[in-house]
């Protein structure tokens, strides 16, 4: 049975023109479709995030009241269960050969709004590791510690040697009053790299990291 989030990507796919096949399941757990565009096959895996136990609370007080919860969480933690759990269904088919996309939708937010767990925020410090501080504590111990910079930290599943099968990241969502779009956000250690020229035209936006020095890196457009 396909969840709400493959039948708004298959819709995606339809209004985009997007050649779009289903993988047939087998005994191993395989990715949910092959799409091809401008000659290029891609294997994609497409995965929801359904609200928790603490946010389905908060949703429920917020339906009695009109006034929710605050709800906490690691940043990028879902995100990161997502990685971990589409990078092996994605390698069975790809092999170090094919491109391929892991589509997010965050059910809560209607299509996966650009909110919640799949903001760009969240991509990011999941694909590179939480943000950190960086302080200097001086020799005297009357002056006190001053920060000197920030990087990238723990917890990152993006690396040369991690989660490598995954071209990009794409996120679902519907824009006010338009129809259903993808935002992309690629993967710099991919085994295979997604061309952005071949996306170009019809996703939403695509985002590369850039090669700061010394700080995190920060989402840019890709200009293909």
């Amino acid at each position: 049975m396909r969840t709400q989030s493959e039948k708004w990507f298959e819709q995606f796919c339809e209004a985009q023109r997007i050649l779009i096949s289903r993988i047939e399941e087998s005994v191993s757990r395989m990715p949910d479709y092959s799409i091809e565009l401008n000659g290029q096959r891609i294997i994609v895996e497409v995965k929801e995030i359904q609200p928790n136990a603490e946010e389905r609370a908060s949703i429920e007080k917020m339906r009695r009241t009109g006034v929710g919860s605050a709800v906490g969480g690691t940043p990028g933690e879902r995100v990161r269960g997502k990685i971990s759990d589409g990078n092996g269904q994605l390698k069975a088919i790809t092999n170090g050969q094919l491109p391929s996309l892991l589509v997010l939708c965050d059910i809560r937010y209607g299509c996966g709004q650009i909110s919640g767990h799949l903001d760009s925020y969240n991509i990011r410090v999941a694909m590179e590791g939480l943000d950190q501080v960086v302080f200097a504590v001086p020799r005297d111990p009357a002056n006190s510690p001053y920060v000197v910079g920030t990087k990238s930290g723990p917890r990152k599943k993006m690396t040369e040697h991690q989660n490598t099968s995954i071209s990009a990241i794409g996120v679902l969502y519907t824009p006010p009053d338009e129809p259903i779009g993808l935002i992309i956000y690629h993967n710099r250690f991919a085994a295979i790299s997604l061309d952005p020229r071949i996306l170009k035209g019809h996703v939403t936006e695509q985002f590369c990291l850039s090669s700061s020095v010394g700080t995190p890196s920060q989402w840019e457009r890709c200009e293909p």
